[in-house]
């Protein structure tokens, strides 16, 4: 948080923190509607929305799960306006931190974040400004709350926020360590109030982040993963070729942007550099790029100078672009939380978009190896919780990409919630969006 980044942060917040602080005291819903007409304009929440803001205003333990564009972060930064203290946010990704915390300095709200990208200059600038209690929203990794209390002289934090809360089984069990110790961390924080958001979990998920978070009379929020403007479809080709030209016919019938999603770092390179020669404006994105690089390549998407962004799983949360007709995933993803997730970047504008599956035979080979892979982190309870997760949803795809009856339905009772009627899948004979 650079210098006159925080001075002029902190001149504006100062013309209504007495106001906030005033509010908080109230602790009802109508001030909470003040914050969020003054802020972000919105006249007011949602029945989801409202039910997470007054828990945490009250002290309330919360989960909650909701689709897509349903406004998640507003859960917990309205309440962090409202309470005394700092709010602490645990975020998965750097670049998810930079984003937020720059829509709330733009605003005026002094929010910070802390990272390993930071210089030490910046780092020791922000650590400063939330010792001397002029920072309302602190993002960090989960990796960095264990030093939390310190940075904090021992102060407990007003809430505390956990967002893409699915992160903690679907990344704790392996690369995340971390993640399965956020509920030791929040001890050490004295056990502030706590919400933890996401969009997608299954049932079994929703129950290990409670009894990981250790969350105690918790307000569940579960809204409906239905989106009725996404349409699915599944297409098996005999060949990468064949494969790709379906994929360019596509691309050509988009009126707006597309995802595709490949397994590998080498298949962003290749699928981009074949779309390319084909007329596209495609690009790869990966982990394994530079991080300006990353950045670059994020802002050119969003600024439609990038038309087709071919990805792994890399390029994910935090992606806000509301006109993604298409998300193309060549291979079969690993389980249907992972694929709903990625899918769901597509239509956030609420306007009619098409998710595909398109596979060969040897994808179906790569998926079931993943699923039976042994991991070496954890406990051998976590390790055998972790390989029956993995089997449960190698199966549930496999069903999803062969299955002759609903595929929303598939992916849905996978995630808990009964289907009524398809509003959109080839299998139910409803009408595709792109090319057939």
């Amino acid at each position: 948080m650079a210098g006159h980044e925080r001075s002029g942060a902190q001149l504006r917040w100062s013309a209504v923190s007495g106001i906030c602080t005033a509010e908080a005291s109230q602790g009802n819903l109508g001030r909470a509607r003040g914050v969020l007409r003054r802020f972000w304009g919105y006249p007011d929440f949602r029945y989801p929305q409202k039910r997470a803001v007054l828990a945490c205003l009250t002290g309330r333990d919360c989960l909650a799960i909701l689709p897509t564009g349903g406004g998640k972060s507003l859960c917990y930064q309205v309440p962090a306006l409202l309470l005394p203290g700092v709010t602490v946010v645990v975020s998965p990704l750097i670049s998810l931190m930079q984003d937020q915390v720059a829509a709330l300095q733009r605003m005026g709200i002094p929010a910070g974040y802390l990272s390993s990208t930071q210089s030490e200059r910046v780092f020791r600038s922000t650590i400063q400004v939330l010792k001397a209690g002029n920072i309302k929203l602190l993002y960090l990794a989960p990796e960095r709350l264990r030093s939390l209390p310190e940075l904090l002289d021992g102060r407990r934090p007003s809430l505390l926020a956990i967002d893409e809360a699915h992160c903690i089984s679907e990344w704790g069990h392996e690369f995340r360590p971390h993640y399965r110790a956020v509920g030791k961390y929040r001890q050490f924080l004295g056990a502030p109030p706590t919400i933890a958001v996401t969009a997608t979990a299954t049932p079994e998920t929703r129950d290990d982040i409670l009894r990981v978070v250790r969350l105690r009379s918790v307000v569940r929020i579960v809204q409906s993963f239905d989106r009725p403007n996404l349409s699915f479809s599944v297409r098996r080709f005999r060949s990468q070729g064949e494969r790709l030209f379906h994929l360019a016919q596509m691309i050509r019938k988009v009126n707006g942007t597309t995802i595709v999603y490949v397994p590998t770092r080498n298949m962003t390179d290749g699928v981009s550099k074949v779309l390319r020669t084909w007329g596209f404006e495609a690009a790869p994105y990966h982990a394994g790029l530079p991080g300006r690089a990353r950045t670059s390549l994020l802002s050119r998407f969003v600024n439609d100078r990038i038309r087709v962004m071919v990805a792994t799983n890399a390029f994910g949360m935090g992606i806000d672009k509301p006109d993604v007709r298409l998300v193309a995933h060549l291979g079969i993803p690993p389980r249907p939380e992972a694929y709903y997730q990625e899918a769901g970047r597509a239509g956030r504008d609420g306007q009619p978009a098409e998710c595909q599956i398109l596979w060969i035979l040897k994808d179906l080979d790569v998926a079931r190896d993943l699923a039976g892979a042994e991991s070496s982190n954890g406990h051998e309870r976590s390790r055998k919780q972790l390989i029956r997760a993995r089997r449960r949803g190698f199966e549930a795809m496999k069903e999803y990409v062969t299955t002759r009856e609903c595929r929303r339905r598939v992916l849905l009772e996978y995630l808990g919630e009964k289907v009524g009627r398809c509003s959109g899948c080839d299998r139910c004979g409803l009408p595709a969006l792109t090319a057939k």
